[in-house]
């Protein structure tokens, strides 16, 4: 995968990250739980890394794909060529 399109997954996985975290966030303010900081970090992490997994990671390769007019399955065999050069 070229600098660009890693800088851009980076980029993409952040803006699904951001939101999700600081939406957790408020909610435990909103409902007043004054959680410690491992506690709320564990629980807000534990939400938003399935998210990331299952939802935002496959959208962004859909759109990294799409950046570099391939499908995602091209985008899927280049990244396994890849894999096996660097071995």
């Amino acid at each position: 995968m070229r600098w660009r399109d890693k800088l851009m997954m980076s980029f993409l996985i952040w803006v699904c990250v951001f939101p999700g975290v600081l939406l957790i966030t408020y909610l435990f303010r909103w409902a007043g739980l004054d959680l410690d900081l491992w506690l709320e970090i564990l629980v807000s992490t534990a939400l938003t890394v399935p998210l990331i997994t299952v939802v935002a990671a496959p959208q962004v390769e859909k759109l990294i794909a799409a950046s570099r007019n391939e499908t995602l399955e091209e985008l899927k065999m280049d990244q396994a060529a890849e894999a096996r050069e660097a071995e």
